[in-house]
């Protein structure tokens, strides 16, 4: 190649990323802008092909409702409602007062590692392009979940009981060893124990966060160093909330639907009849998800809304085989054949129990039970029980889930 081929190569390149940059600054602008929802920024795209043609015509159209009329209302053919509107148009134009401000914006927090993917990007997550409201940009600290790669999401209750938090973390731990990753929101309980068995799983990009508040944030903020670990891990922060957004009330049921759009199916770990989970699961089965829930007791309000699930119709969770065999159903018998060689591993073999101690081992469960339970199930003595309660805490076997209350650990 000559040198003026290659100049001439040179000079494509450099144009090329000039214009890549300058769309990418006018759909940071144009994603800032008031008043203007997902939805209403997909229908613009559509009518427009780009965000420098969308801000072009900002500047070039001064009667905001004739433009609207001929211009958008008149060219759109599609089935679904015109949401943008002629007061829209107008907002539009006046947020043209912004546009050195969204830049600057945009050159700070992409050179402080936030990645802006906007619906035009081949990084858009193909599992969200099939949806209607979906995103317009998102706004990345770290990765997005791999596409070759099933994903399941592990949400529930915040207020979460020792049960559902050790189902959590073992379903999501032994999926991510799998490979399959796991997607939540963070939030305190059933999320943030999600995220953490995926982690210890120990695989790369095992783990994702949907945030409803600026990538560069975290809430809750005692989760901070839980969020460090996740983007460590070659996971990542998503958020649809420009930097600088903050963790609105609002903003939560709209980050679900990001949640469940990412992932294959959907786990729900403990939730209440009412809960903030069963909008995620609505969302989910609108678009077609799977949904497995954890069942619970009867009388347990904390799993009133997964008992209600599956009476429903959802796929009963006892454990992660249900999943893979959704999942990865080619690796069913894979799957049997490593678990068998994991239990005839000396390293997964637990010592055999005293008599009295396997006794008291065997009545508790992941619920936690009282020193005058244990007496009733086992027909032991107070001081018999207390002395194999001791030996079972020291061998880290059970834990006191609160004074005088015994759990068996996984």
């Amino acid at each position: 190649m000559s040198d003026a081929d290659k100049e001439k190569m040179n000079g494509v390149i450099l144009n090329k990323e000039r214009r890549d940059q300058e769309e990418k600054r006018a759909a940071w602008w144009l994603d800032s802008a008031p008043g203007l929802g997902a939805v209403r920024l997909l229908q613009l795209a559509q009518l427009f092909g780009s965000a420098v043609n969308i801000a072009a015509a900002a500047r070039e159209r001064g009667d905001g409702l004739l433009f609207w009329q001929e211009q958008i209302q008149g060219r759109w053919k599609e089935d679904t409602e015109l949401k943008v509107t002629a007061a829209n148009w107008q907002s539009l134009r006046a947020h043209l007062r912004n546009w050195e401000k969204a830049a600057e914006e945009y050159h700070r927090w992409t050179q402080a590692g936030i990645r802006f993917i906007t619906i035009w990007d081949d990084a858009y997550p193909e599992r969200l392009s099939h949806y209607r409201d979906r995103p317009f940009a998102l706004y990345v600290k770290g990765n997005l979940p791999l596409e070759e790669r099933k994903t399941a999401a592990v949400i529930g209750a915040r207020a979460c009981s020792r049960y559902g938090r050790i189902y959590a973390r073992k379903i999501a731990r032994e999926l991510a060893e799998r490979q399959v990753q796991i997607v939540s929101g963070l939030a305190a309980g059933i999320d943030s124990e999600g995220h953490v068995g995926a982690l210890d799983s120990g695989m790369p990009g095992a783990t994702y966060a949907v945030l409803g508040c600026g990538p560069e944030q975290c809430y809750p903020r005692e989760h901070g160093l839980l969020a460090d670990r996740i983007v460590e891990a070659g996971g990542g922060l998503i958020s649809e909330f420009a930097p600088g957004t903050p963790p609105l009330a609002h903003h939560f049921p709209m980050r679900n639907r990001i949640i469940s759009g990412l992932s294959d199916c959907i786990l729900v770990m403990e939730a209440r009849g009412r809960s903030g989970s069963l909008i995620t699961v609505g969302q989910a089965l609108e678009q077609g998800k799977e949904v497995f829930a954890l069942p619970g007791r009867a009388n347990d309000g904390l799993s009133e809304g997964c008992n209600c699930l599956i009476k429903t119709g959802a796929a009963l969770l006892t454990g992660s085989r249900e999943v893979l065999e959704y999942l990865l159903p080619g690796a069913k018998e894979n799957n049997r054949e490593k678990e068998e060689e994991k239990e005839k591993s000396a390293e997964f073999v637990k010592k055999p129990l005293a008599p009295n101690k396997n006794l008291v081992y065997s009545c508790l469960d992941c619920q936690g039970k009282s020193v005058e339970q244990l007496m009733e199930l086992t027909g032991l003595p107070l001081s018999a029980v207390r002395e194999e309660l001791l030996l079972l805490l020291l061998d880290g076997e059970i834990a006191e889930t609160a004074k005088g209350c015994y759990a068996a650990l996984e």
